[in-house]
């Protein structure tokens, strides 16, 4: 049916001659032969109930194409934004207790909450490249060695006080006073900082140090919070938990258990922040003693993020509604031998059979899930210097007997046992001694209690005792060849730990596995306490050596922890900090690694690829390239909940 033909429905009969004037008279009164609105009333009258129903449907077709078009339009002119507001809570293992840039560096935990809150100089972006923070511009000479930085002017403490010259003049006094126990010291020996102004402020070096830059992301202290406290009390000022400082977050309030620790620790955006602000309004952290309670949380959806997450507990998460992210970070695991606490590891044929013994491959796999690469020297493949030219030590148990066979004979379970059955009574004589003395005029007493005290003897050191060791070794003077690695209790370290300890009883040495928590292993490392050290070290931005591997960092707070001392290795170590040439850096790592394989002072396991686990829920979360666990919150200003519709 066409429109004129409805249409034609509304023609009447032609007009007699007499009605032709009335009709051109009416018509001549209207303005459109469409009929109005209020006519399409009476349309059902005239139309049959097929027209009815295309009618009807065309109608729909308009409504729904005209609908849709306008969605379509809308849509292309429309875009989700982030919009300010949200918490974002995640899950640390361990305990604050000095969120401060001059002793973070000795705590994860502190390392987070301090990079949050405090501002450096200089700080790395989410792309892994260093820019000015607190400072605006800066200048560095010729000769390498005075390094000018001109400071932010308008930038605010989270106080409202301003920040100026006096605050990093007076950092860096701080860092450099032996008075206060900064592990940042070594870093800034023989470094001369001055104010030129209120806004500059002068580096001079003693030699070149290509990247000195990296070592001015310290975060800055308030001078007018921190001047009345004497070096010497640093560590125990409330500020430690309570900063006023100058990042974009800042402290707001901190929740105690029952039994005092901190259950909860939760910053703010800090409004007179002076770069980008953060589009979240608070960062709510929760601590656990262990992962497994952490994934827990975050399973039932009670914490949001959750860091360097153990792959053996990773399947645990709920991927639906949690993001996992995988991080490179540079970082070897190393097995560090401490000659000084165990005299044994002073031979080199020990130390070499302990390390032909190992099979990285098996630990990278059984240990990591795969998540991980073996690393064969303290220079990784992507670092400057690395030398791929160095012969590998590779498993080899028949290499590793008779290494040891040179000093260390063979002894079978039983012999062994029988000599711990001595020593263990030759250890224990002057209590039995005083015994028999005592109960002088009761023989069977004295009977009864020597046959009890084999036989403790005897069950102290059947337990002590692993049933698949077939064999152990013993020298003449230095008795059971007997080692204790010390690791973090955590199922990486731990698997880790117990496969090397059954890789070295198969070639008959006696080895225990200890395991402590982040706590007190910072005790331990303190005092180096360990015979044998499971542990990793991130290099950072730059892979200088030294700190790690130089003789002068044997002692805390340096962290040479295998206590290595090379005198060749430390001038090489010394001439690579103050070239400024690459290609004699590059050179220079190359001699020092050669070194460092001929002297085996640890054993290189692996360099470990770690998860970060994020809730669905927040978006705009794009970590790359991090040089340090706490860089995940690089671009943390760019992360959100919240979104609202703009208009392109």
């Amino acid at each position: 049916m066409s429109w004129k033909r409805l249409f034609a429905r509304f023609k009447k009969p032609k007009p007699t001659s007499y009605q032709g004037l009335d009709h051109k008279l009416v018509k001549s009164t209207q303005s459109s032969f469409i009929p109005r609105a209020a006519q399409f009333k009476y349309v059902g009258h005239f139309l049959s109930s097929t027209e009815k129903r295309i009618v009807l449907i065309c109608g729909l077709i308009v409504l729904v194409s005209g609908t849709l078009c306008a969605i379509l339009f809308v849509s292309s002119h429309l875009v989700r934004i982030p919009k300010e507001g949200g918490e974002y809570e995640e899950a640390l293992i361990g305990q604050p207790k000095l969120i401060n840039p001059l002793y973070a560096g000795l705590s994860d935990v502190d390392t987070d909450l301090t990079s949050l809150m405090y501002a450096g100089l200089f700080h790395f972006t989410g792309e892994g490249k260093i820019e000015p923070y607190l400072a605006s511009d800066y200048t560095i000479s010729a000769d390498q060695k005075t390094y000018e930085v001109t400071l932010r002017q308008g930038a605010l403490w989270s106080d409202g006080e301003p920040i100026n010259a006096d605050d990093i003049v007076f950092t860096f006094d701080l860092i450099q006073n032996p008075e206060t126990g900064s592990p940042l010291l070594p870093a800034f020996q023989g470094v001369k900082v001055e104010r030129i102004d209120d806004y500059k402020i002068r580096f001079t070096l003693k030699d070149p140090y290509a990247p000195f830059l990296s070592s001015l992301t310290v975060g800055i202290l308030p001078m007018h919070i921190w001047s009345e406290i004497p070096p010497t009390n640093l560590k125990l000022a409330k500020q430690n938990l309570q900063p006023i400082a100058a990042g974009p977050w800042q402290f707001n309030k901190l929740f105690k258990n029952e039994t005092g620790q901190i259950a909860n620790y939760v910053v703010v955006k800090n409004e007179r922040f002076f770069g980008q602000k953060p589009y979240l309004k608070s960062l709510k952290f929760t601590f656990f003693n262990e992962y497994r309670e952490a994934i827990e949380a975050m399973r039932t959806n009670n914490t949001m993020g959750l860091s360097f997450i153990p792959h053996a507990l990773e399947s645990k998460l709920n991927k639906r509604t949690v993001a996992t992210y995988p991080i490179n970070l540079p970082q070897y695991t190393a097995l560090f031998f401490n000659q000084t606490a165990e005299p044994d590891l002073k031979n080199d044929d020990v130390r070499l059979a302990l390390a032909q013994a190992v099979d990285k491959e098996k630990i990278v796999v059984e240990a990591l899930d795969s998540y991980g690469t073996p690393v064969e020297s303290p220079v990784l493949e992507s670092e400057i210097g690395f030398n791929p030219n160095l012969k590998k030590i590779t498993p080899d148990t028949e290499a590793a007997n008779k290494a040891l066979d040179k000093k260390w004979t063979s002894v079978e379970p039983e012999d062994y046992f029988k000599l711990e059955s001595d020593l263990f009574l030759k250890n224990n004589q002057t209590d039995i001694d005083a015994f028999k003395k005592a109960n002088s005029t009761t023989p069977d007493k004295i009977i009864e209690y020597e046959e009890q005290v084999k036989k403790d003897i005897a069950e102290a050191v059947r337990k002590n005792m692993d049933p698949e060791q077939t064999f152990y070794r013993k020298s003449k003077d230095a008795g059971i060849l007997d080692l204790t690695i010390t690791t973090i209790d955590t199922p990486e370290y731990s698997k880790a730990a117990e496969l090397i300890s059954k890789m070295w009883q198969s070639v008959g040495v006696k080895t225990s596995v200890q395991k402590v928590n982040q706590q007190i292993m910072r005790e331990i490392i303190k005092k180096r306490n360990y015979e044998v050290l499971l542990y990793g070290e991130i290099l950072g931005v730059d892979p200088d050596p030294f700190p790690f591997w130089h003789s002068s960092q044997n002692e805390y707070p340096g962290l040479n922890l295998a206590g290595y001392s090379n005198r060749e290795a430390d001038k090489v170590l010394d001439q690579a900090r103050v070239t400024t040439d690459d290609k004699k850096r590059e050179e220079l790592y190359k001699k020092f690694q050669e070194y460092v394989q001929a002297d085996i002072p640890a054993i290189f396991l692996y360099s470990p690829v770690h998860t970060l686990a994020i809730n669905r829920q927040i978006q705009g979360v794009n970590i790359k390239n991090i040089n340090n666990p706490s860089d995940r919150f690089s671009a943390l200003n760019s992360w959100y909940i919240k979104t609202s519709w703009q208009w392109k």
